[in-house]
């Protein structure tokens, strides 16, 4: 039965920060490489002229493609943590043991898919204060809910 319990708890781990970022993608998709690349093939023989505009129509989409993951880091993270954090929280007080851990690790992953996509772009102020909040409430948790209560 521990088996079964540790399979439900990683699975739930394991599929909720996808759930959470293909369910971003969806509205807002995630840019694809292939679409920002120059199409044809590259001729080195080609003359000078030619090979430069081919560059720098190259640099404008690498450019482009630069600007829409930016812009999909900001959706991924601002729905991303704040999920992670509250899937943290449900997880905790949750009866069912398997499906809490599942969910309170699904979270802590969650929250981690949202900042690895941003991370270059948060500010160091935004990163603190945001990574202080998720510290606090995993504290917090520790603490409150799952720490046994020794007078109970």
């Amino acid at each position: 039965m521990l088996a079964k319990k540790i399979a439900l708890a990683f699975g739930i781990a394991v599929i909720f920060p996808w759930l959470v970022h293909y369910g971003v993608s969806t509205f807002w998709p995630q840019p694809k490489w292939e679409d920002y690349m120059v199409q044809g093939n590259y001729d080195p023989a080609a003359p000078r002229l030619e090979r430069e505009q081919r560059q720098a129509e190259q640099r404008k989409l690498q450019e482009s493609k630069k600007a829409a993951d930016k812009v999909f880091a900001v959706h991924l993270f601002a729905i991303a943590a704040p999920l992670g954090l509250a899937a943290i929280l449900c997880g905790a007080f949750l009866r069912v043991q398997s499906v809490g851990t599942g969910l309170m690790f699904g979270g802590i992953f969650s929250v981690c898919d949202g900042y690895v996509n941003y991370w270059r772009e948060l500010p160091d102020a935004l990163r603190f204060v945001s990574l202080l909040a998720a510290f606090i409430v995993l504290v917090w948790l520790g603490y409150k809910k799952l720490e046994k209560n020794p007078t109970a």
